[in-house]
This record gives C-alpha cells, sequence and structure tokens, in this order.
C-alpha cells in the first residue's frame, strides 16, 4: 500500500469510528408544567407553545374574570407534542 493510500485508509477509518461512536442526538420531550403551579393561562400558554393543542374542562365554574383566575387541576397528554398531540387541561373557577 502506497503512503497516500495508507494515511486515506487510516483517514477512512477514523471517521467512521467517529460517526459510529457520537452519540445520538435525542430530542428532550417538552416540558410539561405540573397542575396548580401557576395560573391556567400561563399553563396554556406553555402547552401551546410545547406544541399541545389544548383542550379545556371545566371542573368548576365558567370563568366571569378570565383564566387568569383559575386553577388547573389536571393535565392530561395524549400523543406526542406537535403532531396534533392534545392537552386535556382541568381548570376549576371560584368566580
Amino acid at each position: 500500500m502506497s503512503l497516500p493510500q495508507r494515511y486515506i485508509a487510516l483517514l477512512s477509518i477514523g471517521v467512521g469510528a467517529s460517526i459510529v461512536l457520537a452519540p445520538l442526538a435525542v430530542a428532550d420531550p417538552p416540558s410539561i408544567p405540573e397542575p396548580g403551579s401557576e395560573s391556567a393561562a400561563a399553563t396554556i400558554r406553555d402547552l401551546d407553545a410545547a406544541g399541545y393543542d389544548v383542550s379545556l374542562q371545566y371542573e368548576n365554574g365558567v370563568p366571569n374574570s378570565g383564566l387568569s383566575q383559575c386553577t388547573v387541576t389536571d393535565i392530561d397528554t395524549l400523543g406526542p407534542a406537535g403532531s396534533q398531540a392534545i392537552a386535556y387541561v382541568t381548570v376549576t373557577c371560584d368566580k
């Protein structure tokens, strides 16, 4: 094997090994807020930003002064975020 061919062979082996040994990039799942950790409006905004279609379910009352006055009691997600995923958000409103 001539000297240039030897360098090409070593380079090919090095590139192949680095591709095989490189860690796979895995996307982190979207962050889902904890129920009750923020207002219902903020929770809906966060889930929407994460790629979920949000469906509200009222456990108690309907807001007369906006969702910022309501509390989230449960979040149930269906499907991975982005591809028609739905987040069912149960809220309770005192007013």
